[in-house]
């Protein structure tokens, strides 16, 4: 499942939101005011899942030296 994150570049105030961000979802939410200071300064992100790393077959492993 897509998350994206909202901050407010007032406070520095974050939170995540499950789902996928549209255009109008980001419009919708950075038009808000923050829940914690007040200010019209919301911004919204996606995060994007971190790379796990996965060893390939083809590459050989490091001898110990």
């Amino acid at each position: 499942m897509s998350h994206y994150t909202v901050a407010c570049a007032s406070c520095g105030l974050r939170w995540q939101k499950p789902g996928s961000l549209s255009a109008y979802e980001g419009q919708s939410v950075e038009s808000r005011p923050c829940p914690s200071c007040g200010a019209y300064t919301l911004g919204c992100a996606e995060v994007r899942p971190a790379a796990r790393g996965r060893r390939s077959a083809e590459r050989p492993r490091r001898a110990a030296a």
